[in-house]
């Protein structure tokens, strides 16, 4: 069998892959700064070479980061879009960190067996550099089983540019695409693979108040001076309160009007969802001791799912050293996300957080947008949904098939914008996204490759049964 013979030849070349992958990793590439941007762009555009594609790079502006595209033909049937993400999330506090974050260390966990420690191994530039080893490895084989478009971004951290307007000017070609595939290692703590039908939207906006709208201070001053002078920072706690309840639901006038809940295949996949997630297990995943709402389990996937969030990301105003500084500060800001339900749209969200401030007396206080991603879903009958379930229960897994999950990514690009349905499976195990101490499972990372060469196969033989054609994909 085909998918066998690569599986092994993985195994072969692991130490080389794995040696790869780390030198990747070393590099920085934080968007949010552009420290290694650059030189790790070049280094997935030069991984894409190697694989004998035609690749370039896209920009949507001068102070844009690189998108890095290409396109391997390899005379197959069918043709698929690989999407990818090479940005990194910046280290935060290095003292908190137990390996140093662009180390790429391999350590021992007693639980987990030997993991990998490096910023961005699972989110997501580990499973980036195992897809283009996995494709690879089915190249020098002669055994690629697709055609292949790529699509790299550099600013998925950052809700960047270059990537929807790259799609949006190569619409045409794009389109012609029978998928979209997305591969991370999918793994719980408990080996089985989840895999998601839908992602929410988000929409993330600054919320914030000066101190010369309300006649305060327009520089920070001496906070003796607060008996007289309105203080911007309780101005903005005052807007901030108006935003949820106490159980810090969701208040803004409107909001859930267009909230329409799970449909006849949501509610489907909801209760059998609900048979098998291990709640004490995500909690424990999460480090946290409860949640904050009650229910039964399919209650709260329900809420978790279905319903939509107003969450402060960040605060920042005044003194927050050590020691003391009596200061009135003359500026407050708060970073807001609202996660997107259906039938919830980036631009009524917005519209109704403003009219809802304004109608409080709240006008003065600024509101600075950002780029927001819509939420996307796709049908568990496509081809790529089926695929994804089977290429699981080819290794011996029985997936957890999530009909949407509460993260967002630019996905929406490919099925709503493109009408190409996306998808896509990965084993591997990881956590500590965007926090200290990010890792991925190294067994995992192998594992992965293999379902990747399983995933491309599986598909292009379920899409080509279904188009009538015989194939011998597995001889």
């Amino acid at each position: 069998m085909v998918i066998e013979e690569l599986h092994k030849k993985i195994d072969r070349s692991w130490d080389s892959h794995l040696k790869e992958t780390r030198e990747l990793l070393r590099v920085p590439s934080v968007s949010f700064t552009g420290e290694g941007i650059e030189e790790s762009a070049g280094m997935v555009e030069e991984m894409l070479r190697k694989l004998g594609a035609k690749t370039g790079t896209f920009r949507a502006s001068g102070k844009s980061w690189p998108l890095v595209h290409g396109h391997l033909d390899v005379g197959a049937e069918k043709t698929c879009l690989l999407y990818g993400m090479y940005d990194v999330q910046p280290v935060g506090n290095l003292s908190e960190w137990k390996t140093p974050p662009f180390a790429a260390s391999i350590v021992k966990d007693k639980r987990l067996g030997e993991i990998l420690v490096n910023r961005g191994v699972y989110n997501s530039k580990g499973s980036l550099a195992g897809t283009l080893l996995a494709i690879r490895t089915m190249m020098d084989n002669n055994s690629m089983p697709v055609n292949m478009r790529f699509l790299i971004e550099g600013e998925e951290e950052l809700g960047g540019l270059s990537l929807p307007n790259y799609v949006h000017k190569n619409k045409q070609t794009l389109s012609k695409a029978d998928a979209a595939f997305s591969f991370d290692y999918m793994e719980n703590q408990d080996g089985v693979p989840v895999l998601a039908l839908g992602m929410k939207g988000c929409v993330y906006f600054d919320l914030i108040a000066d101190g010369k709208y309300q006649g305060g201070p327009e520089n920070e001053i001496h906070s003796s001076d607060a008996v007289w002078v309105k203080s911007p920072v309780w101005r903005l706690a005052k807007a901030l309160s108006t935003l949820v309840d106490d159980n810090q639901v969701p208040t803004v006038d409107g909001l859930w009007k267009n909230v329409v809940g799970p449909d006849k295949d949501d509610r489907q996949l909801l209760h059998v969802l609900a048979k098998r997630f291990d709640m004490d297990l995500y909690k424990k995943d999460l480090g946290i001791k409860d949640f904050k709402v009650k229910g039964t389990k399919e209650e709260l996937l329900k809420k978790y799912l279905f319903e939509p969030s107003l969450n402060i990301c960040g605060l920042e105003a005044g003194y927050n050293g050590n020691g003391t500084k009596t200061v009135l500060p003359a500026r407050a800001k708060a970073k807001i996300d609202i996660r997107l339900v259906p039938d919830m749209t980036i631009h009524d969200t917005r519209e109704k957080v403003r009219k809802h401030l304004a109608k409080r007396g709240f006008d003065d206080i600024k509101i600075v947008h950002y780029v927001d991603y819509p939420l996307t879903k796709v049908s568990i009958q496509e081809d790529i949904s089926q695929a994804s379930i089977d290429a699981m229960r080819y290794h011996g897994k029985d997936p957890e098939v999530w009909p949407m999950v509460a993260g967002s990514a630019p996905l929406y690009l490919f099925n709503d914008f493109l009408g190409v349905p996306w998808g896509g499976a990965g084993l591997g195990h990881g956590g500590g996204a965007h926090a200290p101490n990010e890792f991925a499972v190294v067994q995992g990372m192998k594992d992965f490759e293999k379902s990747v060469v399983t995933m491309l196969w599986l598909f292009a033989e379920r899409s080509s049964k279904k188009a009538g054609t015989k194939r011998h994909l597995r001889r």
